[in-house]
């Protein structure tokens, strides 16, 4: 294991406090459970997004309704009017 050390706002330390002996857990253990959830979370979101990647094509313009059109119209404008990278 790996030892740091981090700041907390004291309000946040304190509600921390009370949560961990309310678990009887210490606090290093409550946050390094934060952690692994934030973790889990961030490689979930990007899953998903990785799994739907480059599956759907747009629909051709026949087929889109009048706000459909419009908005993929105003897209392809914008990305047109952006300065190259």
């Amino acid at each position: 294991m790996i030892r740091t050390q981090i700041q907390l706002v004291e309000a946040v330390y304190e509600e921390l406090k009370a949560v961990a002996s309310q678990s009887h857990r210490s606090i290093a253990d409550c946050i390094r459970e934060g952690i692994g959830l934030f973790l889990r979370s961030r490689r979930f979101e990007s899953s998903i997004l990785e799994e739907v990647a480059g599956k759907f094509s747009p629909a051709p313009p026949a087929d889109m309704k009048d706000h459909d059109r419009w908005f993929a119209d105003a897209v392809a404008d914008s990305k047109r009017l952006e300065p190259p990278h």
